[in-house]
């Protein structure tokens, strides 16, 4: 398949301005979704060695005394696909901390944006899917997998439960849900983090936790001992606030347990 660039296009344009170069990053990143950033970093230096952008880069510094980095490169991208309602992001998996890099529809989060792929039916089972996760009794943040089966018999028409089981599959696949390590058990994946943020927020207000440390949605890691208290934090933003070793609730004061954990798919 052509790519559309030239080398020579790519090696003389203004490399903080979006390109051929850009474009062949932005093909790459609508086949993959969700990227680790480090992979995504890998994919921007041999693109820069495909086109020779990396000539386009010397010559800029060169002229300007400027360099430019991966997220000149990033914020290019993003002042032109903010106009088709895209933009990519970073943020943490929950699970490991990594940080990920995603294509995001960039709308108002709306639960409608993924209904370019699946049908009204789908959706209405992602939508049921995710309020028994979100509403899991003592914070658990999953659905196990034979309650998530029965979900697709109250559908309108009925799915069967292999059908059922395929929907789910595929709503792994794209990112939107993952299994729990112990297998039994689905919880809420990042991309649903990044691109359904504000609907979580406005549907189900106070249910969803936010963590002290990052101030991003939090479905899994650690949680005062304290059950007045409302301090919740991903796993790897306690690892950096503990650190010190001083392990007391930021808020309360109260003595805490890293293994006060909430939310099933936090890593065993």
């Amino acid at each position: 398949m052509s790519t559309g660039f030239t080398i020579s296009s790519a090696a003389n344009q203004n490399p903080l301005e979006y390109g051929d170069s850009h474009r062949l990053f932005m093909q790459s990143m609508l086949s993959h979704r969700i990227l680790p950033l480090e992979k995504a970093h890998e994919l921007y230096f041999k693109i820069c060695d495909l086109t020779q952008f990396n000539i386009a880069i010397k010559k800029f510094f060169f002229l300007i005394g400027e360099r430019v980095e991966f997220d000149d490169f990033y914020n290019a991208i993003n002042a032109e696909i903010g106009e088709i309602d895209l933009a990519l992001r970073t943020t943490n998996d929950e699970r490991d901390g990594s940080t990920l890099l995603g294509l995001v529809n960039a709308k108002e989060d709306e639960i409608a944006q993924i209904a370019t792929k699946y049908t009204p039916n789908e959706i209405t089972f992602f939508r049921e899917m995710l309020e028994t996760i979100i509403t899991a009794d003592d914070e658990k943040n999953a659905i196990s997998s034979m309650v998530a089966l029965r979900l697709g018999q109250k559908m309108k028409p009925q799915l069967s439960q292999k059908d059922t089981q395929a929907l789910i599959d595929r709503f792994t696949e794209d990112g939107w849900i993952c299994l729990t390590p112990d297998g039994s058990s689905y919880a809420i994946d990042t991309r649903s983090i990044m691109e359904l943020n504000s609907y979580f927020r406005e549907q189900y207000g106070d249910m969803i936790k936010e963590c002290m440390m990052c101030y991003d949605i939090v479905t899994m890691g650690e949680r005062c001992e304290l059950q007045n208290c409302g301090v919740r934090m991903h796993r790897h933003c306690a690892d950096s606030q503990f650190a010190g070793g001083n392990l007391t609730c930021p808020s309360c004061k109260t003595s805490w347990s890293r293994s006060n954990t909430f939310g099933l798919g936090l890593p065993l």
